[in-house]
């Protein structure tokens, strides 16, 4: 016999209700073509590799398909893994489309994002991981993620 768990309850609603969940299309193969289309045909499926020329390497990658602001857009996360990219072994970027139709690159550097609860012009705000104690933060200034703190803490 199965028993109602409360924190069960408490996981799925949060899932539910994530913000990263909130427009990432229904299929797969729909989520591909968006991840296509916003990073120029660099990847073309949610997980797969690429040769990398500045690694000399073939790296495993990762895309995931968000709404960040609620506004019924996608946004597409991109992770590439390599001991290439430093102490993080981790290369993350973020596309958002701008007002005039076309995909712009947020980030593009060693991190392991963290999307936190603070939002600014109706984005959140995001913390970059990485080796040590001192994680930046980014923030929305409009049209672009800037440097909001150097240190979160």
């Amino acid at each position: 016999m199965h028993r109602f768990h409360p924190m069960a309850a408490l996981v799925a609603l949060a899932i539910l209700h994530s913000p990263l969940l909130a427009a990432a299309p229904a299929d797969s193969a729909a989520a591909a073509r968006v991840v296509a289309e916003a990073t120029g045909g660099r990847f073309k499926a949610l997980k797969g590799k690429q040769f990398d020329q500045n690694c000399n390497s073939t790296v495993e990658y990762e895309a995931e398909v968000t709404d960040l602001n609620g506004d019924g857009q996608p946004e597409v996360f991109t992770k590439r893994y390599s001991s290439c990219f430093g102490m993080t072994g981790v290369h993350m970027d973020l596309y958002i489309k701008g007002k005039n139709g076309k995909w712009k690159s947020q980030f593009g550097f060693p991190g392991e994002p963290m999307v936190l609860k603070t939002k600014h012009l109706g984005y959140p705000d995001i913390e970059i991981g990485g080796p040590g104690n001192c994680f930046p933060i980014w923030r929305w200034n409009g049209t672009n993620y800037d440097l909001h703190k150097k240190c979160a803490r």
